[in-house]
């Protein structure tokens, strides 16, 4: 907002001396030097072959007397801007008035993520896409998109093959498919691995497993009936974990939802001369002329090499069954017929950026994807123990997701008794999420990181609990300040509150614009620190100047409702109490 303003000012000023209006300005990279700045008169001045410390000046002379904005230069040719009183008090109303940019006004998104398989236990993975896609829908929603989001259930592949076969090797399927026996999550959280390993080892079981998985495919009971069954026990377990963790879905669909669609997609390539055979698979070829793929560097130094070219993208096995590219191809058109988004999003790992690469180019090869619309993936990274491995349960084995949260809820309680603060499950269920949320999305959403757990869930320094801290301290000022009439006359001392506020009303679209919510959580971060500095120097509560007592009291409103915002936005609660 605000640096559009000073941008104006200074291409009105550029117009005068007859220059070209190309400046742009920028955060102060010297915050006790200037609040904002502008480096385009070097570029500038190269372009007219003139001095850029004289093209400088010319442009701050007309701009003098200002009573929002003090202009200066400084050596060799920077343009520095702070504000003014008046121009604190303004750019607090526009925080306090103003609309975030609407890029999605008119504009409708489909956002996929979550993801899981059913009739496996959640793990830490399924963590990252439930937070980083949940707070992108929230993003979406508040810059103006019609946002529709689905959790996108593995429910028609391998898995659920492997747990049919495993019962049936262990004589037990035909009682869990009658009802003898009562089917539960744990029953096949025990049955998948089991015929996980027994599937490397053993190539008749294999067989059996992938015949019982074309069985369901096909619709043959009883294993179709079997496997709505442990659908609907996977699915219960599923919501449970998400109400824990603040995370809701538009859709359950999953791979099963596209099925009717299988053929109709295969058609369309076979038509359109698109899919061919290969060792009596179905394949499309989606390599582009001339492209190379980089290979991952295991070093820095190392020199890139490259993998050409792009592997064709197989639609259907040599036995006929269904791959689970098919299922994202039909996915997308059962989408397109039934809501036609302008944008698709997905959020998986990162280790499926080429599979989605390919998935997005068949589409629009065969016009499944209708002209105009964008296909978007985002791929994250994985977390790690504080030594840099796969995080572990205490025993030693893999952690889910479940370990992971009841892990983080008993060490907020731990927390909570050593302040001495009165809490219940719900509080301490908020701060571990909090915690979680915060850590989690404060990384570069691509990258991995290192999970540790008694930083992440400190009252202080960059974490999800300090800003409700923060949230919680400000709510108990402005209960015991009682009634007061806004008053946004800001003063000097309110000039670093007032600027992280608007590097945090920034952060929304640069989070957009990067598909990652770390400058969102480094702007909450920021203001509540610039808050917390401002208390310590400032008395509220006994300022006996009543106008500037409001000034301080409007300020802490302006700052609350923020930090609630930003987050809303990451689906961090914020308790009335810590």
């Amino acid at each position: 907002m605000i640096r559009k303003q000073i941008e104006k000012l200074l291409n009105g000023a550029a117009k005068i001396e007859d220059m070209p209006e190309k400046f742009s300005v920028s955060f102060s990279a010297m915050p006790g030097l200037c609040d904002f700045q502008s480096n385009s008169a070097f570029a500038l001045a190269k372009e007219l072959k003139s001095n850029p410390f004289d093209l400088a000046n010319k442009i701050v002379s007309d701009l003098q007397g200002n009573d929002m904005f003090e202009f200066s230069v400084a050596r060799p040719a920077f343009i520095n801007v702070k504000l003014t009183d008046k121009g604190i008090s303004h750019l607090a109303k526009e925080i306090a008035n103003g609309k975030l940019p609407q890029p999605g006004e008119g504009k409708s998104l489909y956002i996929d993520y979550g993801g899981p398989n059913i009739g496996k236990a959640m793990h830490i993975g399924h963590m990252r896409s439930f937070n980083i896609g949940e707070a992108f829908k929230r993003l979406y929603k508040k810059l103006g998109y019609n946002v529709i989001s689905d959790i996108f259930l593995g429910d028609w592949g391998m898995p659920m093959g492997l747990i049919m076969a495993e019962l049936e090797f262990e004589g037990t399927l035909d009682e869990y498919i009658s009802g003898e026996r009562e089917l539960s999550l744990a029953v096949m959280n025990e049955a998948y691995p089991k015929g996980s390993k027994r599937k490397a080892e053993d190539e008749t079981f294999k067989a059996r497993a992938e015949e019982l998985t074309l069985s369901f495919q096909k619709k043959k009971e009883p294993y179709y009936g079997f496997w709505k069954r442990l659908r609907d026990v996977s699915v219960s377990e599923i919501k449970r974990v998400c109400t824990l963790i603040n995370v809701d879905f538009d859709l359950w669909n999953g791979e099963s939802s596209a099925t009717d669609y299988v053929e109709t997609v295969l058609d369309i390539f076979k038509f359109k001369n698109l899919a061919t055979l290969s060792d009596g698979a179905l394949i499309v070829e989606v390599a582009e002329e001339g492209e190379q793929i980089p290979i991952p560097k295991k070093s820095p130094d190392e020199v890139q090499r490259y993998e050409n070219p792009m592997p064709p993208l197989i639609l259907q096995k040599s036995n006929g069954g269904d791959m689970y590219a098919t299922a994202d191809i039909a996915t997308i058109y059962m989408r397109n017929l039934n809501y036609k988004p302008d944008i698709i999003h997905y959020f998986t790992d990162v280790r499926q950026k080429q599979r989605f690469v390919q998935i997005f180019r068949a589409c629009k090869k065969a016009g499944i994807s209708f002209e105009g619309q964008e296909l978007w993936h985002t791929g994250f990274g994985t977390i790690n123990g504080k030594d840099g491995k796969a995080l572990k349960t205490r025993d030693g084995g893999n952690m889910q997701l479940l370990d992971l949260l009841n892990m983080l809820y008993e060490k907020a309680e731990e927390r909570l008794i050593s302040n001495g603060t009165n809490f219940d499950s719900d509080l301490k269920r908020k701060i571990g999420n909090a915690a979680l949320k915060f850590a989690d999305l404060s990384n570069s959403v691509e990258k991995d990181y290192s999970f540790d757990i008694d930083r992440m869930l400190s009252f202080e320094g960059k974490t999800g609990p300090y800003i409700q801290y923060t949230a919680c301290r400000i709510k108990s000022i402005l209960a015991k300040a009682g009634r007061f009439k806004d008053n946004f006359n800001f003063l000097q001392e309110h000039r670093a509150v007032v600027l992280e506020l608007n590097k945090l009303w920034s952060s929304y679209m640069t989070s957009f614009t990067e598909k990652s919510l770390n400058s969102l959580c480094a702007a909450l971060f920021n203001t509540a620190s610039a808050f917390s500095s401002f208390y310590n120097s400032c008395h509220i509560l006994s300022e006996e100047d009543e106008k500037k007592k409001s000034a301080h009291l409007t300020l802490l409103k302006l700052v609350l409702s923020s930090l609630e915002e930003g987050c809303e936005i990451l689906g961090i609660e914020v308790p009335e109490k810590m």
